[in-house]
């Protein structure tokens, strides 16, 4: 894990401009930092290094391979590198150092642009081939990994982070206003290739571009899909036979993906929610542990991490009783740490400084299970993000899949959820739509009224495959930009591209079965964990106390922050916030208002 930044220019430079956008990334690599020029300073590259893999010397960037042809600067991690390391040494390959970056040159040098099929990881970064005068730039399937452009008549910018790019002189920027309002309606939108800032872009997951240095600045940029996912979409009945055959496909793939994660030359943790999917991998991490049988079974129990809310009048986002269950039933080590009223006053305006475009919420709680793993010596934290849209954990999925299924089973399936309290209004959105979508003129009338519906209308699998590529690019962005602040490598094993290919084809049927969401993931681990983790109804996922804090004691700053921005003025927004806060308005609504007003003020005032 690291920062890179490029600077591509018509004239000759000295590197003031690398040094000073290597310094605005410090945090995501306080472990080094290098530099190279090319083309006698009309290419620069930078590099700041977070050391977790080959801790030596060999392992700085920006890297060359091929006696100088090739120069690298990455962001990232190629878990399975060691594999794809020898088959590139029976190919005749020679390698200096045990790291991947090493590797992804010679996959490059191999295998063009089709490297990035063989790739198992998350990765940003620039490869420039000296003699073809091109440069090859790519993202991870996922866009776990960030990464930003800059472009104008004499120079081109490319960066980890927003902040680098705003670091270079003469970067022309502003608040782009449609973006800014699209996002005060909709929410973030990190997939997108636009920003919130003016002449900024982002390069698109799964996404690479080939360019030519000599035309660079004359040509747009035109990045290239080279990954997408293909969800099934058959109605094909539960069996309790496929079942087991699914379950242990299951297990073995995210046992592989959790054994190829812990690889790592430092200390590694756990996130640990509470809930099944951070229970399922902090489980699997400690059968990883048993296996390799060590001699000091104190030194290496598993640290786990949690953001907990034990106040009194909090108890309703609170998950500690299944994380201390846990700790216990596995003799892991927990830490916890509990955000609080004052600490949102004195860290929000950092946390949207690093998170750059506004998120969707507070994120107190993963911002400080950050916070706490920094106050430890551990340097890599596994995470359960992904599970939810693969696995359909989201109770808005049981009306996608009563919604399409045939009308025989129609009754079944909304009975089994009506069972469920939390589930009753998916469910019998889902029976509504079932019988909709068989006239197309209700559709259309229907979907006029209200435009988002139309999600709830398509199968189970496409919608899983629509969350994966738009609002979870947002979550993976949130926990890039948590961990690299606090200079913390963020590892996830639901994402490992296996996995979720594997799980976009298994049916619906085994996802939502009984009125249960995430059947698959109950059932897989049914006879590993206790039953109150994995038969839970509740769902929360890092929640926070938003409307209590907002709505009560941090009332006035809330209000005052918002009505207080200029710029919200000058965009027809905030206005009546005292009012609409003590009304029944989402508070997740409000809470856009009061990032976007920090998020101008940090950047633009």
């Amino acid at each position: 894990m690291s920062g890179i930044n490029l600077i591509i220019t018509e004239k000759p430079i000295n590197k003031i401009g690398i040094v000073q956008m290597n310094k605005a990334i410090a945090h995501r690599g306080p472990d080094g930092e290098g530099y190279q020029e090319l083309y006698n300073g009309k290419i620069w590259l930078g590099h700041r290094r977070l050391a977790t893999i080959d801790l030596s010397d060999a392992g700085k960037q920006p890297m060359s391979f091929m006696s100088g042809r090739y120069w690298l600067t990455f962001d990232g991690r190629i878990y399975n590198y060691q594999e794809l390391r020898e088959e590139l040494e029976a190919y005749g390959y020679k390698f200096n150092s045990n790291t991947d970056a090493e590797v992804i040159m010679a996959a490059y040098d191999k295998w063009g642009e089709k490297c990035l099929n063989k790739f198992n990881g998350m990765w940003a970064f620039v490869i420039i081939d000296l003699h073809n005068d091109s440069i090859f730039i790519s993202r991870d399937r996922f866009g776990i990994k960030p990464l930003y452009y800059y472009i104008d008549k004499d120079k081109f910018l490319c960066a980890s982070e927003i902040k680098a790019l705003l670091s270079y002189p003469d970067v022309h920027t502003e608040p782009d206003i449609d973006a800014c309002k699209d996002y005060l309606l909709e929410g973030p939108k990190e997939y997108l290739r636009k920003t919130l800032f003016k002449n900024i872009y982002r390069f698109e997951p799964a996404s690479f571009v080939n360019l030519d240095i000599k035309t660079l600045g004359k040509e747009s940029i035109n990045p290239i899909k080279y990954w997408s996912i293909n969800p099934n979409l058959s109605s094909e009945e539960y069996s309790d036979k496929e079942m087991l055959n699914y379950k242990e496909q299951y297990l073995k793939l995210l046992d592989d993906s959790i054994e190829l994660r812990l690889q790592a030359d430092v200390k590694i943790g756990s996130a640990l929610s509470g809930g099944l999917d951070s229970s399922s991998v902090v489980y699997l991490v400690n059968e990883a542990i048993l296996k390799q049988g060590s001699k000091n079974k104190e030194q290496d129990r598993q640290h786990t991490f949690s953001s907990v809310y034990k106040s009194k009048g909090l108890e309703y986002c609170d998950e500690s009783k299944y994380i201390d269950h846990l700790a216990s039933f596995l003799n892991l080590i927990s830490h916890q740490i509990e955000p609080r009223e004052e600490d949102i006053i004195r860290e929000h305006r950092k946390m949207i400084y690093f998170y750059e475009n506004p998120p969707a919420g507070s994120c107190m709680s993963g911002w400080h299970t950050f916070k706490c793993v920094s106050q430890t010596d551990v340097k890599v934290l596994l995470e359960g993000q992904g599970a939810d849209e693969q696995l359909a954990g989201y109770l808005s999925y049981l009306c996608n899949y009563i919604t399409d299924v045939s009308s025989t089973r129609l009754v079944k399936s909304s009975l089994q959820a009506l069972k469920i309290p939390a589930s009753r209004k998916y469910a019998l959105a889902g029976v509504v739509l079932n019988q909709v979508k068989k006239f197309r003129f209700l559709q259309n009338l229907l979907f006029k009224w209200k435009p988002s519906l139309i999600r709830f209308i398509k199968p189970l699998n496409q919608t899983s495959v629509d969350d994966i590529q738009n609002n979870l690019v947002n979550l993976l962005h949130y926990s890039d930009a948590a961990s690299m602040a606090y200079s913390i490598e963020s590892r996830m094993p639901f994402m490992d591209y296996r996995l979720v290919e594997f799980l976009a084809r298994v049916p619906a049927a085994y996802k939502i079965h009984n009125g249960w969401t995430k059947y698959l993931a109950r059932q897989s681990f049914a006879n590993k964990l206790s039953q109150d983790i994995v038969w839970r109804r509740d769902k929360m996922g890092w929640p926070s106390p938003e409307d209590k804090w907002f709505r009560g004691n941090l009332k006035e700053w809330f209000c005052t922050t918002i009505e207080g921005s200029a710029f919200l003025q000058s965009i027809g927004e905030g206005q009546d916030i005292s009012k609409r806060i003590g009304s029944r308005e989402s508070i997740t609504t409000l809470i856009r208002l009061l990032n976007l007003s920090v998020w101008y003020d940090v950047f633009f005032s």
